[in-house]
């Protein structure tokens, strides 16, 4: 008897224990947004204390404020064309001279590999019906990619983007990707040469 009343009692435990069934109805979709995407456009950053991050656009990959007033733009960004042909785009929103060859621009590195430095000062004009600011100045960094032109541009008032250069470069140096498809990785591109993790 005593042994009738135990599975009895186990079989109730049993019964107990198992989850209902559950379905799942999608009523609505909705875009997603920083709060869904930890890395938007699958980069990920280490900003300076002090910049404010705002959410992404079409173009603005990664987008955020710095300086006074928030006066002082830093943007992440990826886009098609030649890069000669986007720096001296740049350079024109400040009414300078277009450059004839990627060899009268600056040099630096980003995201493992060389890249071009763009700089303007002065009267910026940024189209797209926007105003023109007096007294302003550019830091631009272009970097070709397999699939596109990555960019990483400061633009504000001269003497808020000079505050915000050490910080600005400090920026581009902690910049890596998640997916290094996107970027040709040199660790990726030294293991084609040599042959390495060939089977």
């Amino acid at each position: 008897m005593r042994f009738i009343v135990l599975l009895a009692t186990a079989a109730t435990f049993l019964a107990g224990c198992r989850q209902p069934e559950t379905a799942i109805h999608v009523t609505e979709t909705r875009r997603l947004t920083l709060h869904d995407k930890v890395y938007p456009g699958d980069y990920k950053d280490a900003p300076p204390m002090g910049w404010r991050r705002l959410p992404g656009t079409q173009f603005r990959l990664i987008n955020y404020l710095a300086g006074e007033n928030d006066s002082v733009e830093i943007v992440v960004g990826e886009t098609q064309g030649d890069l000669l042909a986007n720096a001296n785009r740049w350079l024109g929103q400040f009414g300078l001279t277009p450059v004839q060859s990627l060899e009268f621009l600056g040099k630096t590195a980003m995201l493992g590999r060389n890249a071009y430095l763009v700089e303007g000062k002065g009267t910026y004009n940024p189209g797209m019906g926007r105003p023109v600011e007096e007294d302003y100045a550019m830091i631009g960094v272009i970097r070709e990619s397999p699939v596109n032109l990555i960019t990483l541009k400061m633009i504000g008032p001269a003497a808020e983007v000079e505050k915000q250069r050490e910080a600005f470069f400090e920026y581009m140096r902690s910049f890596e990707p998640i997916y290094d498809h996107k970027i040709e990785s040199p660790v990726k591109a030294k293991a084609t040469e040599t042959g390495e993790g060939n089977e």
